[in-house]
């Protein structure tokens, strides 16, 4: 009959990294990434695409590689899958982020308000170019009261132009 003592249980030994996941997501609860580093925001999302062991190492090398948190949410795809480490998943995952907060802010942008300044413009576009690498040409429809009906792209070039045809 095994004993059952005080210490007669085994535990396995805690490893430096044990709980890191955990406290990451806790810390990220309690403050949102403020005080965040870059590498530590890409690690937290890289426990959702890689969901055992230590992603520390690749969210440095990212960064490294890429140059910011902006610059691996960029990357074209098979760059990021250059990376050892980065497979589909991972890559999709990271061009996910940027998209869905693109689209986040656009389902946030209020079209009720009348359009009276540039700011107003400005201010009711800036969703739809988030994350953009590439320059775009949007058509914001007014009525005759300066509301906006929509927002819909026109165009979308290359990263220092983009063509429309005026007919």
């Amino acid at each position: 009959m095994p004993e059952t003592g005080r210490f007669s249980e085994r535990r396995p030994s805690m490893g430096i990294h044990d709980g890191h996941r955990e406290k990451m997501r806790r810390r990220f609860l309690e403050t949102g990434l403020e005080g965040f580093a870059d590498h530590e925001a890409l690690e937290l999302l890289l426990y959702y695409a890689i969901p055992q062991g230590d992603v520390n190492g690749l969210a440095h090398e990212l960064v490294e590689r890429f140059g910011s948190l902006a610059g691996v949410l960029d990357a074209a795809e098979e760059e990021l899958c250059r990376v050892p480490g980065v497979g589909q998943h991972t890559a999709v995952l990271l061009k996910l982020i940027p998209a869905a907060g693109a689209r986040y802010l656009q389902s946030r942008a209020d079209l009720g308000e009348p359009v009276r300044r540039t700011e107003d413009a400005y201010a009711l576009l800036e969703p739809y170019f988030f994350g953009a690498r590439n320059e775009m040409i949007y058509l914001l429809a007014l009525d005759g009261k300066n509301k906006p009906l929509g927002v819909r792209k026109v165009a979308e070039g290359s990263i220092c132009a983009a063509n429309i045809n005026l007919r």
